[in-house]
């Protein structure tokens, strides 16, 4: 298994804020828990500073996403925002993906419930709980598929 190597291929390429083309809205300031850092690297005797990718998802409880950036939008009254959100994600509880003793990876895992509004769109209620490893957790922020 991967030793945790980083790489410059990003798996978000953050566009206003958000992850580009994902399925939730991801807010940049999730880079360390997609594992995405600002990273010294040499060449040819030289120092500089690059964008890269390793493979520590570390998201964590308390962590709530929603399908649309609107709730995030400043000025935006609950209201008004709760009308643009389809689903939205809270995670209750999770362990990050690490490195064991042997250096192999030892992938993590995610709990959380799904959200919908209610039909008078006044609050989310909870719809199913998941469980999937930080992997396919991101997997799903990305496409919104939550199939094992």
């Amino acid at each position: 298994m991967e030793t945790g190597k980083r790489h410059t291929q990003l798996i978000a390429d953050f566009v206003k804020g958000y992850a580009d083309g994902w399925f939730m809205a991801v807010k940049e300031c999730y880079r360390n828990e997609l594992d995405i850092k600002y990273s010294e690297r040499k060449k040819d005797k030289q120092s500089f500073f690059e964008w890269t990718q390793g493979p520590y998802f570390c998201f964590a409880e308390g962590h709530l996403f929603y399908d649309t950036p609107k709730p995030y939008e400043k000025g935006k009254k609950w209201g008004q925002a709760i009308k643009a959100i389809k689903v939205a994600c809270k995670i209750t509880s999770a362990t990050p993906t690490i490195l064991d003793k042997n250096k192999n990876l030892v992938e993590g895992t995610v709990n959380f419930t799904i959200y919908k509004p209610n039909k008078e769109f006044s609050s989310l209620i909870a719809v199913q709980d998941y469980k999937l490893s930080q992997i396919k957790f991101v997997n799903f922020l990305k496409t919104g598929n939550l199939k094992e």
